[in-house]
């Protein structure tokens, strides 16, 4: 018995902090550091694209326009498929903004600010997204195909990508397509990701403009029983 006491004490006395030394006191500040760390994390904050407003198309433009405009949900590349907000860094690599994501994916929510672009600039008219519930057939459909939608290393917001529309039930040629490439006026502060939430959200407005004079471009339907399908 004696012998196991003495076991005993020998090993809580080599185990004591006074005889590990700097090593145990190394070990507790690291777990110390590590707990604090944690529990001192950003929590990430969610952004969405606001609409934008612009000019009402004039009585003639609408007329030549169908009542009823789908826009199909935007398509992008692997890159952009990412809940974050990208930006690319003077080096060439993507960086991905620290504690920011979109509020939903990246293609459906640029869709569904599109289309509430369009509304507002074209009133008298229904326009929806894909998926939307709603109880009419689109007469004309809107494209968009996303390169570019972020930051660029010089600062500055980016959109590039092919936007396309076309009637429905029309001829595949009489399809229209333009590549579109918008670039702020002004560099975007790199550490304030509200900022280039906006710019982008004013870079879809203006995209917002050129779909609809794509739109606008559509040859008319073949006159049918003496009147022409819009």
């Amino acid at each position: 018995m004696m012998r196991v006491r003495r076991s005993f004490s020998a090993l809580r006395e080599s185990l004591s902090p006074n005889r590990l030394g700097p090593l145990a006191l190394l070990g507790t500040a690291l777990m110390g550091a590590g707990m604090l760390a944690g529990c001192s994390s950003t929590p990430t904050t969610y952004y969405v694209l606001s609409p934008q407003p612009g000019a009402m198309i004039s009585p003639m433009q609408a007329m030549n326009l169908p009542q009823a405009i789908e826009v199909l949900t935007p398509s992008t590349t692997a890159r952009l498929d990412r809940d974050g907000l990208l930006r690319v860094m003077s080096d060439s690599q993507d960086h991905m903004v620290p504690a920011a994501a979109w509020s939903e994916p990246l293609n459906e929510m640029v869709g569904h600010t599109l289309a509430a672009n369009l509304r507002q600039r074209l009133p008298g008219h229904v326009v929806f997204s894909q998926n939307d519930s709603v109880g009419v057939k689109a007469g004309a459909y809107l494209e968009l195909s996303l390169s570019r939608f972020e930051q660029d290393k010089s600062g500055h917001a980016i959109i590039v990508g092919v936007m396309s529309a076309h009637r429905a039930d029309a001829p595949t040629e009489q399809a229209r397509a333009v590549n579109v490439q918008w670039v702020s006026s002004q560099s975007v502060d790199t550490k304030q990701p509200v900022d280039m939430v906006k710019v982008l959200g004013e870079g879809v407005g203006v995209l917002s403009d050129q779909a609809i004079q794509l739109l606008s471009s559509l040859p008319p339907m073949p006159v049918r029983g003496g009147s022409s399908h819009l």
